[in-house]
């Protein structure tokens, strides 16, 4: 197991609707465990899936780790707590202090998971900013969904 973890690149984001934002570059993160996780590229995210008694602890400083927690829930690539696990992990990569990630983590425990179930089945047609890809990605993203079957089942 690697002991250090680390965010790749910048993160690029676009205002979208509003509360949301628009991923315009993939974006990664390389966890302790050595585990990647990479979250495409036109990923529609509200920055934090955190409930509304843990938002004024994060004020901005958890972007990063919002999207890719975010990514986590809408993929369902890892169990629920595996998600809440590796937020706090990438709070600690951001230097956040034990006492706040404590609560930051305490409260995704007690909140997040009506959001988590929501996202059962992975990523959905809205999860997406479609409008911003060239044909080319509508296709690749479409053949992405199609071979997991989750896209037909989403739009018949």
């Amino acid at each position: 197991m690697s002991e250090t973890a680390w965010f790749s690149g910048a993160l690029d984001l676009r205002a979208y609707k509003p509360g949301e934002w628009v991923l315009l570059e993939p974006f990664r993160y390389h966890a302790r465990d050595g585990r990647e996780f990479t979250v495409p590229r036109w990923f529609v995210t509200d920055l934090a899936s955190t409930p509304w008694l843990v938002k004024p602890l994060l004020s901005g400083e958890d972007r990063m780790a919002g999207v890719v927690h975010d990514w986590l829930f809408c993929s369902q690539c890892v169990p629920w707590a595996d998600a809440n696990d590796l937020y706090s992990e990438m709070l600690d990569v951001l230097h956040w202090g034990r006492i706040k990630r404590g609560a930051a983590s305490a409260g995704l425990a007690i909140g997040s998971y009506p959001r988590y179930r929501a996202c059962d089945g992975g990523p959905r047609e809205e999860d997406f900013a479609w409008e911003f890809m060239s044909s080319a990605e509508r296709e690749a993203y479409r053949i992405r969904f199609i071979e997991r079957g989750d896209w037909v089942a989403r739009t018949g």
